[in-house]
């Protein structure tokens, strides 16, 4: 992980091999003193920052705090018999209970095991709960027997510990040279013997051992990790340089980072060239060049792999991948950023300047914020910026802070920004996606990114209550704030004696027009928003500093879409909320898939305001403080058709929302409520006709009409006029059929909505019965518009009956579809 020990830091010295193995020695002949890290820094790196360990830092009162408890009470309620099984059941030992639900009962299971161990162990860091130790040490012994039971099976698998189904038969194929150059993914990723992603799976329990040993200091974890690096030696001794590459083209977590913190902790340089064998040349090798090959890319693929030579820097002076790990970072957070501080759209990078059609259910996975805030410490270690520190705050405050359920403590998969759309959370043992690991990891960790220092430098990052321990310099500093809740920070010395250091306060760009700054009480100059305020001096038993932070209103607009605002309070992102509608239980929780409620309709009008072209319309000209509520602020007089409430997007829970607002002129305005009229005068004579309305964007009303999704089948939603409609396709020869209601003796149509900007291979057969009653081809039928067609139904094909079955079957080659709707109406 980025920087996080202290003997990482405080173990750097010359950057030698036996410098490292040192550290490691001394390390272990102090175990029981309490947690020791067996990590070198740097190599040859210096860093001009360098993070606190996590027992140096305790969370104090705030709502970081309320999420850490709610996660503590989730880590304490697991069932490590549960946890376990999957490793049993592959190390051929009977399990002594079932495995937990969703993930855990796929080719995935085990991972969650690995989040578990570094999850349980940062928490135990920050809190000292002996309870979660005797969690950890319930596991390492019998993970141990498991990995001693693999060995004995099979040498092949002499230090092996992981609980994939499956893995071991996939495993044998690979190292007997079984991989298919056209079809490498076979492997590597989905399919074969039930086993998926397998190499991410590894990262996450290997972690999970690392994380325990330098939290900890139990050197059974170390024992049990450095067992599964020789297991994982074979593959990268085996195989060819193209052979490891074909293997590394699926997802694999951050091995390249794990075993370069394995070879921190040995010195032993095979372990380094080990991690360097598991860099991804195709996706690395261009950040190295300053080429931009993101758009596609997945997301949670990518930021891990570049974790990863953000580490091997700091371990071998390499300036590439110092290079490539800048060049990704300032992409992604300079350009590839939603005002929130997630990126991605259905975990992939999208095209530079596309974000404006990337507001879906399927916004920003949560693991790509967990992992980008990962990069973003090693880069604040290495430049000391405020443009880092200010990039950690987005996300952590918005995005982490909002992705935990503050009813349940459960967690997001993606954090949704379509329009009137809401927040699905994990269930506890039914869902375990990747979100619900790095989610537990998430508020275990909080002291990430608050302080950092060097030999004489302390660096105050971020305002959250809390107790830093600063053990080299003999001083305790404590941070009183409730912030954004409120905006005054008090921060208190105490020492044993004298002290001279410098305090480098952050003096946030959004508090303006200044923050206030006084040293025992007198009033100190701040600079300008957007830099440190540096307070040189001998600090003293009792010294204080107090802050008043400002937090005025502002409006972000959207990189190349500036029609589309966030409104922010300090760095805090509000969001409009517009009740519940629709959302009847279990939602908003899902189970095994994180996807489960993406299609629920979302409200017709959801606001948009009316502020474009107004002279001189300040914010606070048309957004308001509730006059009895905190952190409540309510447009005034420019939402169409209503103003809407305002809260901070990260306490917002089981309600609808909109983050991104469309702004428009009042002309536009004119124009868009004469369009909704004639539409719902429309809608009012279309119903008076129809007899069967299938609505393809509700999960219900495809239940109900019995939908068949056959092969090749495809659903999605696509944003139209702000309105999110769902749609339905067959692919390649595909199709799909549905049952829909007639009246016996009325000659019937089938009315069908096609969204008219489909073009290309969109031709296929409408039937009613099995009988052709149309062939469609869909060209552009009416650009940006859905477009609706009917077509009769024969009256043979409904005498008599009160139900039919539509049938769309696509051409060869073609798609049938997008159905974004269909009616049966009286002809």
């Amino acid at each position: 992980m980025a920087s996080h020990s202290v003997t990482r830091r405080d173990v750097l010295a010359a950057g030698t091999l036996a410098a490292a193995a040192a550290a490691t020695h001394q390390a272990e002949a102090i175990v029981s003193q309490g947690p020791q890290q067996g990590l070198v820094e740097s190599g040859t790196s210096p860093l001009k920052a360098y993070e606190f360990d996590l027992a140096d830092v305790t969370i104090g009162p705030g709502p970081f705090k309320d999420n850490q408890q709610r996660d503590l009470d989730y880590l304490l309620s697991f069932d490590c018999n549960r946890l376990l099984a999957p490793f049993e059941k592959v190390a051929g030992i009977k399990p002594r209970a079932n495995n937990y639900g969703g993930w855990e009962n796929t080719g995935l299971a085990s991972h969650i095991t690995g989040h578990y161990l570094s999850s349980a162990a940062m928490m135990f860091a920050h809190t000292r709960d002996s309870r979660l130790l005797a969690k950890i040490d319930s596991l390492l012994p019998r993970m141990t027997a498991c990995q001693k039971a693999n060995g004995k099976s099979d040498p092949q698998f002499r230090g092996y510990c992981a609980g994939m189904p499956g893995s071991k038969a996939a495993f044998k194929r690979v190292l007997a040279g079984q991989i298919d150059p056209g079809n490498p993914k076979a492997l590597f990723s989905f399919g074969l013997d039930g086993m998926w992603s397998p190499w991410y799976c590894i990262h996450k329990i290997m972690a999970g051992l690392r994380d325990v040993y330098l939290q900890t200091g139990r050197t059974e974890a170390k024992t049990i990790l450095l067992g599964m690096t020789d297991w994982t030696r074979q593959f990268g001794d085996r195989f060819t340089a193209d052979q490891m590459q074909l293997m590394l083209i699926s997802e694999q977590g951050g091995m390249n980072e794990v075993l370069a913190d394995v070879y921190s902790i040995t010195g032993n340089k095979a372990d380094l060239e080990l991690a360097e064998k598991f860099n991804q040349k195709a996706q690395l090798d261009p950040l190295m060049r300053g080429h931009d090959i993101l758009t596609g890319c997945h997301s949670n693929q990518y930021i891990p792999r570049v974790i990863g030579i953000a580490r091997q820097y700091e371990l071998t002076g390499k300036q590439k991948y110092r290079a490539g790990s800048e060049f990704f970072w300032r992409n992604v957070a300079r350009h590839r950023t939603f005002a929130f501080g997630g990126n991605s759209n259905r975990e992939f990078f999208f095209p530079l300047g596309d974000a404006y059609q990337q507001l879906t259910a399927g916004t920003a996975e949560s693991c790509c914020t967990y992992n980008i805030l990962k990069l973003t410490n090693h880069y604040f270690c290495w430049n000391a910026d405020m443009e880092s520190a200010d990039f950690f705050e987005r996300g952590l405050f918005n995005h982490i802070l909002g992705s935990q359920d503050p009813a349940t403590g459960m967690m997001t998969y993606y954090m949704s920004m379509q329009a009137g759309h809401f927040k699905t959370f994990s269930t506890p043992w039914d869902s375990f996606w990747c979100c619900v690991g790095t989610g537990m990891e998430n508020h275990s960790k909080y002291a990430r990114g608050i302080y950092y220092h060097n030999a004489d430098t302390l660096w105050i990052n971020l305002f959250i209550g809390s107790i830093l321990n600063w053990k080299a310099k003999g001083l305790t500093l404590t941070q009183t704030t409730r912030f954004p809740q409120e905006n005054s920070v008090r921060i208190t010395v105490a020492c044993s004696a004298p002290i001279k250091a410098t305090i480098k306060l952050r003096h946030p760009y959004w508090s303006t027009p200044s923050m206030s700054v006084k040293l025992n009480h007198k009033v100190l100059a701040t600079g300008k928003p957007g830099s440190y305020v540096d307070i040189s001096r001998t600090w003293a038993n009792g010294d204080t500093l107090e802050l008043q932070l400002q937090t005025p209103l502002r409006i972000e607009p959207m990189k190349h879409h500036p029609e589309k605002v966030a409104i922010l309070a300090g760095p805090i992102v509000l969001a409009g909320v517009l009740g519940d509608a629709l959302m009847k239980k279990p939602i908003p929780y899902a189970n095994g898939d994180q996807y489960e409620w993406a299609n629920v309709p979302d409200p017709v009008n959801v606001p948009i305001l009316l502020t474009q072209n107004r002279q001189n319309l300040a914010v606070d000209d048309w957004i308001k403080p509730d006059a009895t509520e905190p952190l409540v602020w309510h447009t005034s007089g420019v939402g169409r058709p209503k103003d809407v409430k305002l809260v901070p997007f990260y306490q917002v829970a089981h309600e609808r929302y909109v983050v991104y607002f469309d702004t428009i002129t009042p002309a536009e305005w004119k124009k868009i409520r004469q369009q909704r009229q004639t539409h719902a005068a429309e809608e009012k004579k279309l119903d008076a006709i129809t007899v069967d309305h299938l609505d393809t964007g509700s999960d219900a009303s495809l239940a109900a009409h019995k939908l068949r999704d056959e092969l090749h089948f495809a659903r999605g939603t696509l944003a139209i006029s702000t309105v999110q409609r769902g749609w339905i396709a067959g692919n390649s020869g595909g199709g799909f059929t549905f049952t829909m209601k007639v009246l016996p003796d009325t000659p019937m149509a089938l009315m069908c909505a096609w969204w008219g900007s489909d073009s290309g291979a969109r031709t296929f057969d409408i039937l009613v019965n099995g009988k052709k009653i149309a062939t469609q081809s869909l060209e552009s039928l009416s650009p940006g518009h859905i477009k609706r067609i009917t077509y009769p139904i024969p009256d043979r094909l409904t005498k008599g009956k009160s139900k039919i079955i539509v049938r769309l079957t696509a051409h060869a080659g073609n798609i049938a579809g997008g159905l974004f709707g269909c009616r049966v109406v009286k002809r």
